[in-house]
Parts: C-alpha cells; structure tokens; sequence
C-alpha cells in the first residue's frame, strides 16, 4: 500500500515550487497591463435614440481604413463634450499590448525552463541513501519542475514558431522518458 504521507508531501512540494516561480515571475517582472497601452476615452460617447445633436459626419477615407488595418488597428472616433465625434484616429494599442505579451511570455518560458531544470537537478542528485525524506523532497522537485516547465511552455506555446513548437515539445519528452529511465529505473 503506497505512503499516502509520501503521496501528499510530494505533490505539495511540486505545487508549491511551480506557484513559487510563477508568483516570483510576476513580482519582479510584472506583465503588461491593458491600462499603459490602452487608454478609455473619457469623453461622452454617443448615446443611441437620443434626439439629434446636429453634429457633423466624419468621413473617413478608404485608404486610411486599409492603412490602418495594415497596422493591425481599428478605426475609432474621439467625441466632444456633446457626444459628437470630433476626430477619427487609427487605434493601436491593441496590437502594442499584443506585442507586450509575446516579449513577456517569451521571458516566463525562459525563466520557468531554467528554474524548472534547476528542480530538476535538485530532485535527481538529493542523496535518498541518508534520508528517506530526501527521496520525497527529491520527487516533489522532480514533479515541480517538471510543471514549471510546462506552465512556461504553455504560456508561450501560441507565441512560438510553427517548427519551434515541436521540437520544444520534443525536447520536454525526451527529457520526461529520460527522468523515468534516469529516477524509476533504478528499482
């Protein structure tokens, strides 16, 4: 019958350390807020079924439309204190906050692969023969790097480049059939 103390310590120990990168992550290198790219209009919107204002029609062109969609923008309008739009700009922040994200999540995969391996090496080398506790702590950091390198894969996954994910995939496979070979194979 399996030590369900061993069970718990070593999942928590794994729970715990991946929790602990993440949180790390963010309190020294915190991720881009909608608010320093996008910022509300503070002006009145238009307001639907509302009596006419006289206000005057924007046009606006084609090719502004097109460039601006070349931009990965949107056509949006700023209003007057009437609720009368008084400017048409091409919105970007969007795409500068899309852009934030990606550099981001690049430096969590790297970080959460580098601690990830760490734990990895702390797990595989603590001495087991001196202390049956080294084995369940070894286990848990083997388990928690294991899912830190998997939460920093898949917060860049969609990021990566087409051939970057498989071979990224692969090389976290060879590494997980390694550690089995490497830890459960000695029994």
């Amino acid at each position: 019958m399996p030590d369900v103390r061993r069970i718990i310590i070593i999942f928590v120990i794994a729970v715990l350390f991946a929790i602990l990168v993440n949180v790390s992550i963010e309190a020294f290198y915190p991720s881009p807020e909608y608010d320093a790219y996008c910022t509300p209009e503070r002006a009145p919107k238009p307001v639907l079924y509302e009596e006419p204002r006289n206000c005057t029609e924007l046009k606006v062109s084609q090719e502004f439309t097109d460039e601006c969609i070349q931009e990965k923008g949107s056509v949006e309008y700023r209003y007057d204190s009437r609720g009368c739009p008084k400017e048409v700009y091409c919105n970007t922040c969007h795409r500068d906050l899309d852009q934030a994200n990606k550099a981001y999540n690049l430096v969590v995969f790297i970080v959460s692969s580098i601690a990830g391996l760490i734990a990895l090496v702390v797990g595989l080398h603590l001495p087991q023969k001196k202390n049956v506790i080294n084995e369940w702590v070894g286990s848990g950091f083997l388990l928690g790097g294991l899912l830190t390198i998997a939460v920093g894969t898949i917060r860049y996954f969609g990021d990566m480049g087409r051939y970057t994910r498989p071979i990224v995939i692969f090389i976290e496979l060879a590494l997980v059939i390694y550690l089995a070979y490497k830890k459960l194979g000695k029994k």
